[in-house]
């Protein structure tokens, strides 16, 4: 028996002894292996059983290995007692695999350690990421937090981020360079390739966006976020930049706020700024020595200013709307709200206009208020007018003092200055008018003139107020005062007639096409009205006749203008009629006491001669009786 099994050993190759070899080629163990098998066409079997059998073992010594054939087939041993057997799938799974893992369990499968050690992971043998459970750091990317020592709090993530930090806590880097240069500043977080990478010092930023804050030592509180948004920061603080290139060259200025694309890109020094919308304040004052600006623009290209940003000086403006206030340089104290508002403004200052297109030419004008759409859409340089309703005041160019209110009112005004128009539609067709005021709708005309007034419209029936209208009439006043008034030469050549007014027809001469031809109730009643009254051009002509300068008729200034009659003129001559009347009367009572006088000493004469009379016949009676 002993030979049988002698022989059996040498043919498979089998040394016994305190170690064994299996083999082929008779070759003896390997002094380090237990057991040594060999083979160049064969593998080594290990048992083959399903879940059920390998659970079933009873008291598995701890690494005894088994081949699972069901469920998650593959090597498993048993990690651990034979009492408390916990089985490990071994090979693909049991560490972590080039090409993945399966099979691995939630609760017991994870990188990290055990110990009470920091999580380091490098790459070409630098760091590239940690996880710091006593300082509470975590980074991620190489050489990300690099210099950290005391500092805890910290978050990094991207090459470089955080590099530089060695005792500074709170930060948050998230990109490459991200706060790179960072050493002692905190409670900063910065999200983008090169955010805030030169920071040193400064504390609570926040940076958003590659290059965001990208130039920042020691500015605190400042938010930007956008590509390049305060990107020359130096030392600025409680800036908010959001968008592309915000505030991009801000160094110094403080309580900035742009919102936009490029939204107060040239600023440096200045501050209390803000600035929202696309190009927004662009071309903000670029001076180093910072100012107070208090400049407030919203919407598209609003108070972008000219292309020299040092020629930006205008403080205390408000813009609110596409491109309003977009040339202003130096005008200060102006409010624009609306589309276009005051976009071709430069020096002019105090202005307000509200409404789309309002004030869109002024260059230099100052002191005008307007507000309504298109108002004073004209206006240069024209100043201290005030303009509310839509197209009011529209074509004034340089005209000052005037007050338009009203839609359309004073629209055809250009040079015009002085002049009052209240209503809509009023204000004459002509267009450089002085002094002039127009009250009602619809007031003035193409006959308007200078140093006059108008009340109401060609439909107005009756004009009434509690007193009569009085005017100077103060001797001091007057002068070359000469007493050559006709009467009756006048008077008598007058012819006073009844009539109808066709406003059709004056209508169509006043305003040429020109005023607004809505109908309304009523508006033609006074073509009923049977009025009383004298032909201008009779009078002006029985004037003429005489030689008289008679104030009272109005001549148009125009071929195709209307004559107008000053009713209240026509006293003076009938005072003066009255006065020749009364002075013929006076002269014919002056005969006439006369005339009764001599009748009185012809009634005289006669009783006189009557009682002579008498006497002689008593004598003749006497003598004819004797």
């Amino acid at each position: 028996m002993k030979k049988l099994l002698f022989l059996i050993s040498l043919s498979l190759g089998i040394t016994v002894s305190a170690q064994v070899a299996v083999n082929t080629d008779g070759s003896a163990p390997d002094n380090s292996a237990i057991l040594d098998v060999k083979s160049t066409n064969k593998g080594f079997l290990a048992p083959r059983m399903t879940l059920a059998q390998r659970n079933a073992i009873a008291s598995p010594a701890t690494g005894l290995m088994i081949y699972q054939t069901d469920n998650t087939p593959g090597f498993y041993y048993n990690s651990g007692t034979p009492a408390s057997p916990a089985w490990i799938i071994s090979g693909n799974g049991a560490g972590w695999g080039l090409s993945g893992n399966s099979g691995t369990s939630a609760t017991s499968n994870f990188i990290g350690t055990t110990d009470n050690v920091a999580l380091k992971i490098k790459v070409n043998n630098q760091p590239a990421g940690a996880i710091d459970h006593q300082l509470y750091n975590t980074s991620l990317g190489f050489k990300s937090l690099y210099s950290i020592s005391s500092g805890s709090l910290n978050t990094a993530t991207g090459a470089f981020s955080l590099y530089s930090v060695t005792t500074a806590s709170s930060n948050t880097a998230n990109g490459y360079y991200a706060l790179y240069s960072n050493t002692s500043g905190t409670a900063n977080t910065a999200v983008g390739q090169a955010a805030l990478e030169n920071n040193i010092s400064g504390n609570n930023n926040t940076a958003v966006g590659a290059g965001a804050l990208y130039n920042n030592l020691s500015g605190v509180e400042n938010t930007a976020i956008g590509l390049n948004a305060l990107a020359e920061n130096l030392t600025g603080f409680a800036n908010s930049g959001t968008g592309v290139n915000a505030l991009h060259s801000n160094t110094d200025g403080y309580g900035n706020t742009a919102s936009g694309h490029s939204a107060l890109y040239s600023n440096k020094s200045n501050y209390l700024s803000t600035a929202f919308g696309y190009y927004a304040m662009y071309y903000a004052d670029n001076r180093t020595s910072g100012r107070i600006t208090s400049n407030t623009a919203i919407g598209v290209r609003a108070l972008m200013g000219s292309n020299t940003p040092s020629a930006n000086t205008g403080q205390w403006n408000t813009a609110i709307g596409y491109q309003s206030l977009m040339n202003n340089t130096t005008g200060n104290g102006n409010v624009a709200t609306g589309s276009s508002c005051m976009s071709a403004n430069t020096t002019g200052s105090n202005n307000v206009a509200y409404g789309g297109n309002s004030m869109v030419t002024n260059t230099g004008g100052y002191n005008n208020t307007a507000i309504g759409n298109w108002s004073m859409e004209q206006n240069t340089t024209g100043s201290s007018n005030t303009a509310i309703g839509a197209s009011a005041l529209r074509a004034n160019t340089i005209g000052n003092s005037n007050v338009a209110i009203g839609e359309y009112s004073l629209t055809y005004a250009t040079l015009g200055s002085y002049c009052t128009s209240v209503g809509n539609f009023s204000g004459p067709s002509t267009l450089n008018l002085s002094n002039w005021s127009g009250f009602g709708y619809g007031a003035g005309s193409a006959s308007s003139i200078n140093n006059s007034i108008d009340l109401g419209n060609t439909s107005v029936t009756r004009i009434q107020g509690q007193v009569l209208m009085s005017i100077y009439s103060d001797g001091r006043i007057k002068e070359n005062v000469l007493e050559n008034v006709p009467g009756l030469d006048f008077i008598l050549k007058l012819r006073p007639v009844t009539y109808n007014l066709n406003i059709h027809k004056q209508n169509e001469l006043l305003y040429e096409g020109q005023k607004n031809t809505e109908d309304w109730t009523g508006k033609y009643d006074i073509e009923k009205i049977r009025m009383t009254g004298f032909i201008a051009q009779e009078v002006a002509k029985a004037s003429a006749d005489i030689g008289y300068d008679f104030n009272g008729v109005d001549k148009p200034e125009t071929a195709d203008g209307l004559y107008g009659l000053r009713y209240s003129e026509f006293v003076m001559p009938l005072v003066k009629a009255v006065q020749e009347l009364n002075a013929v009367n006076e002269a014919q009572k002056v005969q006439n006491d006369e005339l009764k006088q001599t009748i009185v000493s012809m009634s005289a004469s006669i009783e006189e001669m009557k009682a002579q009379n008498e006497k002689l016949m008593q004598r003749l009676e006497k003598l004819e009786s004797k």
